[in-house]
């Protein structure tokens, strides 16, 4: 209790004691498309949170989730901290690939993306959006969820951050996975990089 303790005053901040409570939607489907060459449906979604406390901040939540199209039984997800290269979801049959996924980075590369591989093994996997939860920077943090917390009024030292943000938003979005039926929500992983790695 003491190293939590410290980690939640020093390094993480402490979650409010009233967080409000989000709603999935499914915005938009994507039946029998492709993921790469692979059979995959996709369902883009939104976490509205309640703002009736502060209705001047909205915070809604964007994350997509993609399952393989054959799968008869519900399948293993890994859940990304994503959004920067598109939201993952299958494109239609009869659109031609990307031939470049990520020229940022000098791609393509010879491995097939991460999001390909999972189908390929009978995974399926959600990408979240972090940014849509929290900002990315100090100027946000009287915004997004921290924001709406805080009614617009800025943090404490020792309030959550964006770090504990993202991690609270990837846990309200297992909430909805628990609700998928496509969803083995017993088997979800989760993964990020740099700082999405922090927050995972």
């Amino acid at each position: 209790p003491e190293i939590v303790e410290d980690f939640e005053r020093e390094v993480v901040g402490r979650v409010p004691k009233k967080v409000p409570t989000v709603t999935w939607g499914i915005v938009s489907n994507v039946v029998d498309g492709l993921v790469g060459n692979l059979p995959a449906n996709g369902r883009r979604l939104v976490g509205h949170v309640d703002n009736s406390d502060c209705p001047a901040i909205k915070v809604d939540i964007q994350m997509s989730v993609v399952t393989p199209a054959k799968a008869k039984a519900p399948v293993p997800v890994l859940m990304m901290f994503g959004g920067f290269w598109g939201d993952g979801l299958p494109r239609p049959a009869g659109t031609p690939p990307s031939t470049n996924r990520f020229p940022e980075f000098g791609g393509p590369f010879k491995a097939p993306p991460t999001t390909e591989q999972l189908l390929a093994a009978g995974w399926g996997y959600a990408v979240i959006n972090p940014v849509s939860i929290q900002a990315d920077n100090g100027a946000g943090l009287t915004k997004g969820i921290i924001g709406l917390c805080n009614q617009g009024q800025p943090r404490k030292p020792d309030d959550w951050g964006s770090l504990r943000a993202w991690s609270w938003g990837a846990a309200r979005a297992l909430d909805y996975l628990e609700t998928d039926p496509m969803v083995d929500a017993k088997k979800v992983g989760i993964e990020g990089v740099s700082r999405y790695g922090k927050a995972a």
